[in-house]
């Protein structure tokens, strides 16, 4: 019966809804408001939007970057059943693989590079020293860094012309690059972001910290150490991810939470990094730990679920205080500083509430180690910076390129659970398939596995 009067009701209310709209206007009309034009965004009051579809690009591709790199390196494991995932775990990575993060990356920088020529042109904007051309910067020069970090070669077709170059005057010619051509092109950026910050100081030390990235990345360890001084300890700047819409939704969170394509079992981070603040995670197979299910998607691998990011809107750290640390802590292993690199790498250590580590006096090599890539006993210098990177970097895209510009034991065939099925395991990626079949320069530089 009250099933029944609210139906009455719920009609009644309708048909004098109806009766009053008339024939031509009905409640269950949709007006569609029209497309934003791009020609709107040409204004003083566009430019924000425009920022934030920077932050938006950026973000978009850069989880599944993080992912993606998680599995080539020794960060997680692959438990899953992606086909995909049984490639990356062995070491395997072609410019068909390639494809999508390419797309990210070439995006991410486009839009800002592009987006700042945009802006300069916009009568009524004021340029220079404004916050919003200071971040646009920002992720230009931060996207740059993400495309030398994570690719062996590097390709440019635009913006950036003749009449249009480039704050470090670039001319883009499609051509292939060395990977140090993305650092040297986020350098002017990232300083330019400075630039225009005025007090706007998470973009100041935010550029301060991807400096330090960069060039630490050219191998300039004074330059990086300089800039990363600069930068406080407790200092995060993240990409940013929401839950209003799957596009900004955290890829990482969907592939452990979501499903189990992913597990920290048998990693530095499950073994070494159990109750470190820093690697958090769930083991799923123990009662009461309220996973859905103790395994991985393949259901062999037990699946010890990262807590890292617990939510779907969790945000990745891009620039971070305790790197910097690290890398002033690298700077003196590079200087022979034992000493110093140990205090730095303590620094990071107190931060997050654990005890100070103390060498065994020598300052040694990357070792590397069974199953994971890092040695989980040695206390010479190197093997313990290994680790500290490793730990306080996990899940934030960064650890492959680590293995790849160390040179690391672990592309030598190492595996995490899985054995590798190729003797030197892929360390970057190769430019995109996509890219070779549309760029005649490129054409002949694809590699399949």
């Amino acid at each position: 019966m009250k099933t029944m009067n609210s139906r009455r009701v719920f009609l009644g209310a309708l048909f004098a809804a109806l009766a009053t709209t008339g024939c031509d206007e009905s409640i269950f009309d949709v007006k569609n408001p029209g497309r934003i034009l791009d020609d709107d965004l040409n204004t003083a009051r566009g430019v924000t939007s425009l920022v934030t579809g920077m932050s938006a690009d950026f973000s978009e591709g850069f989880d599944e970057l993080a992912f993606t790199t998680a599995i080539l390196s020794d960060e997680i494991v692959g438990s899953g059943s992606y086909f995909s995932t049984g490639r990356y775990r062995r070491g395997l990575f072609d410019s068909e693989d390639a494809n999508g993060r390419w797309n990210d990356v070439q995006r991410a920088r486009w839009v800002a590079e592009a987006g700042l020529l945009r802006m300069q042109a916009i009568e009524g904007y004021q340029y220079d020293g404004n916050e919003n051309t200071a971040r646009a910067h920002l992720f230009g020069g931060l996207a740059n860094r993400v495309f030398g970090e994570n690719f062996c070669q590097t390709v440019f077709s635009a913006p950036y012309d003749e009449e249009n170059p480039g704050p470090g005057g670039e001319i883009d010619t499609g051509d292939a690059m060395d990977r140090n051509a993305a650092f040297q092109r986020a350098i002017p950026l990232l300083e330019r972001a400075i630039q225009h910050a005025g007090s706007a100081s998470d973009i100041v030390n935010a550029a301060e910290g991807g400096l330090a990235q960069v060039y630490m990345g050219l191998g300039d360890f004074s330059s990086a150490a300089a800039r990363a001084a600069r930068v406080p300890t407790d200092f995060v700047f993240a990409a940013a991810y929401s839950s209003n819409s799957s596009r900004e939704e955290s890829e990482i969170w969907q592939e452990t939470h979501g499903r189990h394509e992913v597990s920290a079992w048998g990693t530095l981070a499950g073994i070494v990094g159990a109750g470190d603040p820093r690697t958090p995670w769930t083991d799923c197979s123990a009662p009461g730990s309220g996973c859905p299910s103790g395994n991985g998607a393949d259901g062999e691998t037990i699946h010890y679920r990262q807590e890292k990011y617990p939510t779907r809107d969790d945000d990745i750290p891009l620039v971070k205080g305790t790197e910097m640390r690290l890398i002033e802590a690298e700077a003196a292993l590079m200087a022979g500083d034992l000493a110093t690199a140990m205090a730095k790498i303590n620094e990071v250590r107190t931060y997050h509430g654990l005890d100070a580590v103390e060498s065994d006096g020598t300052i040694g090599q990357i070792t590397g180690g069974d199953g994971g890539g890092a040695n989980f006993t040695s206390m010479s210098g190197w093997d313990i910076l290994d680790r500290e990177r490793h730990l306080t970097l996990w899940l934030e895209g960064r650890r492959l390129w680590d293995l790849h510009r160390w040179d690391h034991p672990h592309l030598d065939g190492g595996g995490v659970v899985y054995k590798a099925t190729v003797a030197r395991r892929a360390s970057c990626m190769p430019i995109a398939l996509d890219e070779c079949q549309v760029n005649e320069k490129v054409a002949n530089l694809c590699i399949s596995v």
